[in-house]
C-alpha cells in the first residue's frame, strides 16, 4: 500500500514507522525541514524499549515531490488541517482515501472541504509517543506492545461501513497498531475529547500537572463540569455518551498518567498555538447552535485564546 502520512509529529512518525517496518512504501509530508533532511540521510529512527531501529522512508516538505497515495492519513495539529489538506491534494488520485487521526471535532469536515466528503475517514488513536529529535521518535512502550487503538469510521453520510475501512484496519493492525473499523466512530471522537478536551485546556489555564489538577478541588470541579458539559452537547448531537462511564474514565485515566504536564500546558508555557479551537471552544459553539449552554467550556477556551494572543 502506498501510503502518505502528512504531518510527521510524534504520531505521524509512529505511523510512518510502523507502516514502512511491515513493507508498505510510505511518505512523509511535513513543515519542517530539519526533520525531513535527517530522515533522507539517516532513515527515520524509532526509539523502543528494546533500542533504537530505523526504516527507509521517502520525506518532502513539498508534496508535490511525491507520487500519488492509496491511503493519506493526516495527523497534523488541528489548526493546521486545512492548510495541509490543501497542500497535500496533489497526492490524492480519484481512489485516494483520506483518514484522520487528529485530536478534536471538525478536522474531517476541514479535509470533506478539500478532498470531498465521500473519500474522507474520521477516526481517532490511542497510539503515544514524543519526538525525540529531528528524524527520531521515541514511542511509548503501550504503542511499542500493540496496546494503542486506531479507530476509523465511513465518511460522513455512508449508510453503511464500507469494506475499505476494514481493510485498512487490517493493514494497520498486521502493521502492529491494532484498529477497529467502526459504524459510529463519533462515540470514540467525542469521548477522547472528554479526556483531552477537558484536562488539557485546564491544565495549560491553571499551569498544573495532571495530578495537581485532580489534587485541587475548585480545579477537580471545574474538570467535571468541563466534561458534563461535553458529554451533554455530544447527546445534543446525537452520540450516546454516558456520563458517569466517561467521567470513571477521566478519572482512571488522568490518576494513571500522575504529575504530567499536558502538552496545551507546555504550548502555552512556551507560547506555541495550540488545538483549543478544536477541543473548548468547537464544544461552546455546538453548544449554542443546539441550545446546549457550555460556559465553562466557553470562558476556558477563550482563556486559552488568550493566552494565546498575549504570547503572538
Amino acid at each position: 500500500m502506498k501510503v502518505a502520512i502528512v504531518g510527521a509529529g510524534a504520531i505521524g512518525s509512529t505511523y510512518a514507522w510502523f507502516l514502512a517496518r511491515a513493507g508498505h512504501e510510505v511518505a512523509i509530508v511535513d513543515v519542517r525541514r530539519d526533520h525531513v533532511e535527517a530522515i533522507a540521510r539517516k532513515g527515520l529512527v524509532a526509539e523502543l524499549p528494546g533500542g533504537l531501529e530505523a526504516v527507509r522512508v521517502t520525506a518532502a516538505t513539498d508534496p508535490r515531490r511525491l507520487p500519488e497515495a492509496e491511503l493519506i492519513l493526516v495527523a497534523t495539529k488541528s489548526f493546521a488541517t486545512e492548510e495541509a489538506a490543501r497542500a497535500a491534494a496533489p497526492l490524492a488520485g480519484e481512489a485516494t482515501w483520506v483518514a484522520t487521526v487528529q485530536n478534536g471535532l471538525g478536522n474531517d469536515r476541514a479535509l470533506a472541504g478539500v478532498f470531498g466528503p465521500r473519500r474522507v475517514l474520521p477516526g481517532s488513536t490511542t497510539v503515544a509517543a514524543e519526538l525525540a529529535g529531528p528524524g527520531r521518535v521515541r514511542v511509548a512502550a503501550s504503542t511499542a506492545a500493540g496496546r494503542s487503538t486506531t479507530s476509523l469510521g465511513p465518511p460522513r453520510g455512508a449508510p453503511e461501513l464500507i469494506d475499505c475501512v476494514r481493510a485498512l484496519c487490517d493493514e494497520l493492525t498486521a502493521a502492529g497498531l491494532p484498529a477497529e473499523a467502526l459504524a459510529d466512530v463519533d462515540l470514540v471522537i467525542w469521548r477522547k475529547l472528554a479526556l483531552a478536551g477537558s484536562m488539557a485546556p485546564l491544565s495549560a489555564v491553571l499551569g498544573l500537572t495532571v495530578a495537581d489538577t485532580l489534587a485541587n478541588p475548585a480545579a477537580a470541579s471545574l474538570l467535571r463540569r468541563l466534561v458534563e458539559e461535553i458529554v451533554a452537547v455530544a447527546r445534543a448531537c446525537d452520540v450516546g455518551l454516558d456520563l458517569d462511564e466517561v467521567w470513571r474514565l477521566c478519572l482512571a485515566t488522568f490518576e494513571t498518567v500522575g504529575p504530567h504536564r499536558t502538552s496545551m500546558a507546555v504550548d502555552v508555557a512556551e507560547g506555541r498555538r495550540t488545538e483549543i479551537e478544536a477541543m473548548c471552544v468547537e464544544v461552546a459553539r455546538l453548544g449554542r447552535e443546539r441550545g446546549v449552554p457550555a460556559p465553562v467550556n466557553e470562558v476556558v477556551g477563550d482563556i486559552v485564546r488568550a493566552l494565546e494572543l498575549r504570547q503572538a
